[in-house]
């Protein structure tokens, strides 16, 4: 998502569901998103546990909605929060909001939220149920915000691989590069987002979506004025010279596609059929001049060679 310090900010906290150690990195992370113009914390303040939110209220000038529990079985904070932002929505002042819980219960709210057009960023702990991640436009895990150790992060949570982020990359870079453009790194990281709506470059350990993307030895990522692009790493070698080495390898007798497989990673490491448009090895092979894919049996597949007249 393409972020901009134009925004107005609703921020809604369910102070019964989240720790007031992460109310600093909280309203740090909305910095980059827009302004706050609505700061409220819902809970029943009188009850010992919620008593050092108090003090942070004062701090950022958040306003605490004081909800007494009027029975065990149902939330009445939960609702007032809910109210309030119905309240806040059809008074049509802000641009989206922060909807801070880790509570599944809220689901149905963000969905009706992003119906209205809003923007919704949800934080809250990693194990949040995966019904509430997806409906936000972003979801941001609170223990990497607090640059917790991954030993505190639940078991129940995982990450995207870097494997398939990096797919998604390639996809979005190729998609560019056939329409004669450049991917921007803004971009990249948008469509990541409303792919995954929890991803996060500091879930995998970095501080900034640039270094995320440098360490990939598949991209370059390059600087120009105030842009930046993602493109893909020029190879050692080129296609012509992977084609001539397969042509060499069968033109003698017929090799398993497997193995010739294995082959042409040995010859050519950092070999990738998908950095020329082809979704698999044997697509990219049968694409090769004089060159046949023979089916050998429902598991088993030779590249031959065959001069064409």
């Amino acid at each position: 998502m393409e972020k901009s310090i134009d925004k107005k900010i609703a921020l809604v906290i369910d102070a019964e569901n989240t720790s007031v150690k992460y109310l600093d990195d909280i309203l740090k992370e909305l910095r980059e998103y827009g302004i706050v113009t609505y700061k409220r914390m819902y809970g029943d303040f009188t009850d010992d546990s919620l008593r050092s939110w108090n003090d942070k209220a004062m701090e950022y000038a958040i306003v605490p909605i004081q909800q007494p529990r009027y029975s065990k079985a149902k939330n009445a904070a939960d609702i007032m929060l809910v109210i309030d932002v119905m309240d806040i929505l059809y008074e049509g002042n802000v641009d989206g909001f922060c909807i801070v819980s880790s509570d599944s219960d809220f689901t149905r709210l963000v969905n009706r939220l992003r119906e209205g057009g809003m923007l919704v960023i949800g934080m809250g702990k990693s194990d949040a149920s995966k019904a509430l991640k997806a409906a936000c436009t972003e979801y941001k895990n609170l223990e990497k915000l607090f640059g917790e150790s991954s030993e505190s992060i639940s078991e129940n949570y995982t990450i995207i691989s870097i494997e398939e982020i990096k797919k998604i990359i390639l996809e979005i870079v190729q998609q560019c590069e056939n329409k004669g453009e450049r991917a921007g790194l803004g971009g990249i990281k948008s469509q990541l987002q409303r792919i995954y709506t929890d991803f996060d470059e500091r879930n995998y350990g970095y501080n900034s979506m640039t270094t995320f993307v440098k360490d990939m030895k598949e991209f370059e990522v390059k600087t120009e004025k105030t842009s930046v692009y993602v493109e893909r790493k020029k190879q050692g070698y080129s296609r012509e010279e992977v084609e001539n080495y397969i042509v060499s390898a069968v033109k003698k007798t017929e090799v398993d596609l497997a193995k010739l497989g294995q082959k042409v990673h040995e010859k050519f490491p950092d070999f990738n059929h998908k950095d020329f448009g082809y979704s698999q090895f044997g697509r990219f092979v049968e694409n090769i001049p004089n060159i046949r894919i023979v089916e050998k049996s429902a598991s088993r597949k030779n590249v031959a060679y065959e001069k064409k007249s």
